[in-house]
């Protein structure tokens, strides 16, 4: 490894340290990651990743390791990489590790040389207080920190972060996991980013209501959060009236992400959030285990439908029992996202009846989800669809694609993913596969029951279009048992 006089020496005349920022850091990107890994090792053989000429200028913006490539990691590797981007490139303003490259960090040494960082992931670590000491002493510019089952960070080193510390503008904290920081610890990050839009802790409504709760029997105004994301996250244990107190201390909250997997949440604490002057996303995941109920609807859904109906982009349903799709559409006609997981949806039959459609919506999953062909018709009439996943439905066939085709040729569909939709041939395939289409990626996975056959494979790479005409495009096709290494 080059000591720090050689190593800036090297870069005097080095043209691809002129490159832009943007262009340098794909390239990046795309020499460490999977993009040419198998090329690469097939002619080369396996190289030791410190005398990869691997470009670090000093204007470098973004280090992701999570790109690395599993054969190149090692704890030699990411500590001689590390060593000298603190040389090349001080400037580093992102800095992204994965559970793979966390491991062979040896200590946090390196954040001291990185004064400018806004973006860390440092998650799946042993991370401690010590650490956070680091971060706050020095990243004073620091917008997101992510620290996801840091297991030895407790309430000091939140006070090491943004109390003592200097990092005062933090806007993203994710601290999911990390079981030894309390509420004392969540109040103290509250009171002490005023800049803050999102935190994601176990404690955190339990931390807003006791704020609230004390703020009411001191007979004091209620404090006022910056908070515009609110998480309910898997572990959480909810007390009843803890959301509406939430609400009430973050008033700017404009997306609601609730993993329900206890008992005790219901339909009327959903009302709550209709104290919200505005809410743009919705997303609940109500995956409580047998033989415990049930208590969130969609019947409780619907008032938020209705409040928020013009105004409500992002939408995510898992785990009811039933989800109307004829009263999504109704309500919510400026959809862009719309996903819909582990549901019962009611079955609708008419075909005579004129629906109204979603115009924008773009993106749209339907998971395991019970459906008539018709409300798979409505969803996918759309024509601004770029992205389109269905896996395990029964009712998706020819028919249905044949007639979204005909509203609007999916002019605007990148990609397709299609897992144990044993109704589709390759006749509904082929209805992606024409010339004016963007379509960038298939992905088409099927069961033994499957009514594509080996014979169709064998015409699609026969006759494949795509390679005679140049097409960027790739067709991915998978049997059910490896289904999940392409799931989208």
């Amino acid at each position: 490894m080059e000591d720090g006089e050689n190593a800036l020496d090297s870069d005097l005349g080095n043209p691809i340290n002129q490159l832009p920022t943007v262009l340098l850091e794909e390239l990046i990107s795309t020499f460490r990651g999977k993009k040419i890994r198998g090329e690469f090792l097939k002619e080369y053989g396996r190289i030791k990743p410190c005398v990869l000429p691997l470009p670090l200028p000093p204007h470098l913006r973004t280090l992701n390791l999570t790109t690395v490539t599993r054969w190149w990691k090692g704890s030699d590797y990411i500590s001689d990489l590390l060593h000298l981007a603190t040389i090349k490139s001080p400037n580093l303003e992102t800095l992204l590790f994965d559970y793979f490259t966390c491991r062979y960090l040896a200590n946090f040494s390196f954040i001291p040389k990185f004064k400018k960082l806004r973006i860390l992931d440092i998650s799946f670590t042993k991370t401690d207080d010590d650490c956070f000491l680091l971060i706050g002493k020095h990243c004073p510019d620091l917008r997101e920190l992510h620290a996801k089952a840091s297991g030895k960070v407790t309430d000091d080193g939140i006070r090491n972060l943004c109390v003592t510390g200097n990092c005062k503008f933090v806007r993203k904290l994710n601290l999911e996991y990390c079981y030894k920081i309390t509420i004392t610890g969540i109040q103290l990050a509250l009171d002490n980013l005023p800049q803050l839009r999102a935190l994601r802790h176990e404690c955190l409504l339990e931390g807003l209501a006791e704020i609230a709760q004390y703020a009411t029997v001191q007979k004091l105004d209620l404090p006022q959060y910056s908070l515009s994301k609110l998480y309910v996250l898997y572990n959480t244990v909810y007390k009843s009236g803890s959301l509406r107190q939430s609400v009430l201390l973050c008033p700017n909250v404009t997306e609601v992400y609730l993993n329900i997997r206890k008992e005790g949440f219901k339909d009327t604490d959903l009302l709550s959030l209709l104290l919200l002057e505005k809410l743009y996303t919705i997303e609940i995941v109500s995956v409580v285990p047998f033989p415990f109920h049930r208590n969130i609807t969609f019947d409780g859904v619907v008032p938020l439908l209705k409040k928020f109906r013009y105004i409500l982009k992002r939408i995510k349903f898992e785990g009811f029992l039933y989800v109307d799709i004829p009263t999504i559409i109704e309500f919510c006609p400026n959809l862009e996202s719309l996903t819909i997981k582990d549901c019962q949806t009611t079955q609708s039959t008419e075909t005579e009846v004129e629906r109204p459609i979603l115009q924008i919506l773009k993106k749209l999953i339907v998971r395991n989800s019970t459906s008539s062909s018709e409300n798979l018709f409505a969803l996918l009439s759309s024509p601004s669809l770029v992205y389109v996943s269905m896996i395990g439905c029964d009712a998706l066939n020819d028919h249905v694609f044949y007639r979204a085709a005909n509203l609007h040729s999916f002019h605007n569909l990148e990609i397709l993913c299609l897992y144990n939709c044993d109704s589709i041939t390759k006749n509904g395939i082929d209805i992606f596969l024409q010339e004016t289409n963007p379509l960038e990626k298939i992905i088409l996975c099927r069961s033994p029951n499957s009514r594509i056959t080996r014979e169709d494979i064998v015409n699609w790479n026969e006759t494949a279009i795509w390679i005679e005409k140049n097409w960027r495009f790739n067709f991915i096709f998978e049997f059910s048992s490896s289904c999940l290494l392409q799931i989208c």
